[in-house]
């Protein structure tokens, strides 16, 4: 849960959500990805540096230019990684399990509800 965490930081920019679309079709100079994405280098750079920190995106020096790649077998751990917690019950995940056990206990001592604050209003989903 810790790495995909740290997963999720990285990918919740939406600049970076936007490289890695670009990266996803096909390998990019970073002045490709200046020129298309209309914001300055030294930001496109901060971007990537922080892809490449987690092992997402890698660079190849070609002469003045850098191109970047993603990794695509890091990418699919990642996808991986939420479909797998999304479908896991929160009982077999370990950093939950404690919770989830007070949780069943919270709810089987009759407690749950009336140590709630009643509704507003009712607007639940139907």
């Amino acid at each position: 849960m810790e790495q995909l965490t740290e997963y999720l930081k990285v990918l919740a920019d939406p600049t970076r959500m936007k490289i890695i679309k670009f990266l996803l079709e096909r390998d990019m100079y970073v002045c490709e990805l200046v020129a298309v994405m209309n914001i300055a280098q030294p930001t496109v750079s901060q971007h990537l540096r922080r892809l490449k920190a987690i092992g997402l995106a890698e660079e190849k020096k070609e002469g003045q230019r850098v191109r970047y790649r993603l990794v695509k077998e890091v990418w699919d751990k990642c996808q991986r990684g939420l479909e797998i917690f999304w479908a896991t019950p929160i009982k077999n995940i370990p950093q939950m399990k404690e919770e989830w056990e007070r949780y069943e206990a919270f709810v089987a001592s009759g407690k749950a509800l009336s140590s709630c604050p009643p509704p507003i209003e009712n607007n639940y989903r139907t």
